[in-house]
């Protein structure tokens, strides 16, 4: 009888015999793949699927045939683990869309051994990065042309218009890219501080994913996002051009900004108008028309509430589970409405934090800071908002120890978020060990503050003290003697600031 080691060996070598696929093992995974006849191109995006709750002891020789049954793999990526064992899941790439969706209907659940089952998802095969603090002047060939310079793969730039002023663009752009391996090279290519896109810091991370939708489901879709309206254009204007189009009353229309959900009755009515009016002009703008995805509703909801509809996106995936938990405790859905427009796309404007982000903790001995300070001077300068005014004092605390407290003002806060602007602050931060943690914590404390107010706008009322995104890094301190020293930036003169055109149009 064969020990366990050579009986598995024979196994996988009688497999690669019959199947013709080679195996070979590299870097913690044993790649089964790709097909000896295969030409062209790998398979697109969307034909991977994720293989979860793996007894350590199944290899290829099982997992192989299993899977074939619902369509032609073209590659599996079984993680391995030193002691020969696998790690408890497994990737399988198949040749197209439809057969990855057939493996996530029909083996997810599936009994592999007794009482044990496994799990069989869609692969979040994320292609697309977030580039913000673009200079708003450039165009889409000038971004595709300067960031072509620097990374490889990228197969195209989306850059959205001003709503306000339609020759300047928002001040970010999501990248496509190749393949995930290709995006993420890049983005550790372009990491902050080390190197400058029209000679300034530029913000790179992940892009949120579009929603994985089924395409039985999106064949029942009723709704159109539409996108690239003028602000000045009516809902009853949009409303009047697709009746017209399809000569056929529609149901609503929910313009926001620039892009509007369009409902419709019937779906035949839905891909009329799709099909008539496609970059057609409407007030003198080309209009672009998508499905809208659906989403999960409850999820979705408090998704809008804390970012503001996507635009004010501080939260990783994990923090806003937490905050839909709390919602859900004090019955905030209970009266909600139970239907949603959905989506037109991810990258409606939004960044998508990695989900394994550790909460910042201060260490004295290195310079490491979150990004709050460029992300709060990033949202001023894509509304047009005045800039942040820093104030910094120094003092010394009982022991002798300099510590620093530092506050922050927002002088001119308007459109998209307040109809009639506004000054906030100044807020202030508790006692911090260095000048830069007080520049953070201020700066933490500002988009804190926005969130809040903007979840306070959107429900009426006022809002239930929840926990907040940016954590205090120091417990305040227990005494503090100040010192006649005066403060190392001195207070700036009052700022006059003169509202937009476009603003005092309003």
């Amino acid at each position: 009888m064969l020990e366990p080691s050579k009986s598995l060996t024979r196994k996988l070598l009688d497999l690669m015999q019959d199947t013709g696929y080679p195996l070979v093992q590299h870097n913690g995974q044993r790649k089964y793949g790709p097909p000896p006849n295969w030409t062209g191109p790998p398979p697109p995006k969307g034909c991977e699927v994720f293989i979860g709750k793996l007894p350590r002891e199944v290899f290829e020789d099982e997992l192989v045939p299993m899977f074939s049954r619902v369509g032609k793999i073209y590659e599996m990526r079984l993680m391995m683990d030193f002691s020969g064992s696998n790690r408890g899941y497994a990737f399988v790439t198949y040749s197209t869309p439809m057969e990855a969706y057939r493996a996530t209907k029909e083996l997810n659940g599936l009994e592999i051994r007794k009482g044990r089952h496994i799990g069989v998802v869609k692969s979040v095969d994320n292609c697309r990065l977030f580039v913000g603090n673009i200079p708003k002047s450039k165009t889409k060939e000038e971004v595709m042309e300067e960031l072509s310079n620097r990374v490889a793969g990228i197969v195209d730039v989306i850059l959205y218009k001003n709503a306000y002023d339609r020759r300047l663009n928002r001040g970010f752009a999501f990248v496509e890219f190749t393949s995930h391996r290709a995006a993420a090279m890049a983005r550790r290519a372009l990491v902050p501080g080390c190197i400058k896109l029209w000679d300034q810091d530029v913000m790179v991370d992940w892009a949120e994913p579009e929603p994985d939708v089924d395409d039985e489901q999106m064949k029942t879709v009723k709704v159109l996002y539409v996108r690239n309206f003028l602000i000045k254009t009516t809902p009853e204007c949009i409303q009047s051009v697709f009746e017209a189009a399809i000569n056929n009353k529609i149901q609503r229309v929910k313009k926001i900004y620039d892009y509007a959900f369009i409902h419709f009755h019937e779906r035949e009515h839905a891909e009329l108008a799709m099909q008539k009016l496609q970059n057609a002009d409407i007030d003198g703008s080309n209009i672009e028309i998508r499905w809208a995805k659906p989403v999960v509703r409850e999820l979705y909801r408090i998704q809008k509430l804390s970012r503001g509809n996507a635009k004010f996106n501080n939260l990783d995936f994990s923090q806003t589970l937490l905050l839909y938990k709390q919602h859900l405790e004090r019955k905030e859905y209970v009266n909600s409405r139970k239907e949603d427009e959905g989506i037109g796309s991810a990258c409606a404007g939004s960044v998508c934090d990695s989900t394994d982000v550790k909460p910042f903790t201060y260490d004295p001995k290195q310079n490491q800071y979150p990004m709050a300070p460029a992300k709060l001077d990033s949202m001023c300068k894509r509304y047009m908002w005045a800039p942040p005014i820093y104030e910094y004092q120094k003092n010394l605390d009982a022991s002798g120890n300099e510590i620093w407290t530092g506050k922050v003002e927002l002088p001119y806060v308007g459109l998209p978020l307040l109809t009639i602007p506004r000054h906030i602050g100044p807020l202030m931060t508790s006692a911090c060990y260095s000048m830069q943690q007080a520049q953070v914590e201020a700066a933490e404390s500002a988009l804190n503050y926005i969130k809040m107010l903007r979840t306070d706008l959107i429900q009426r009322s006022t809002l239930t003290p929840m926990q907040p995104v940016y954590p205090s890094m120091l417990q305040p301190m227990q005494s503090c003697v100040s010192f006649p020293y005066p403060s190392v930036f001195p207070s700036p003169p009052p700022m006059q600031v003169a509202a937009p055109a476009i603003w005092r149009s309003v």
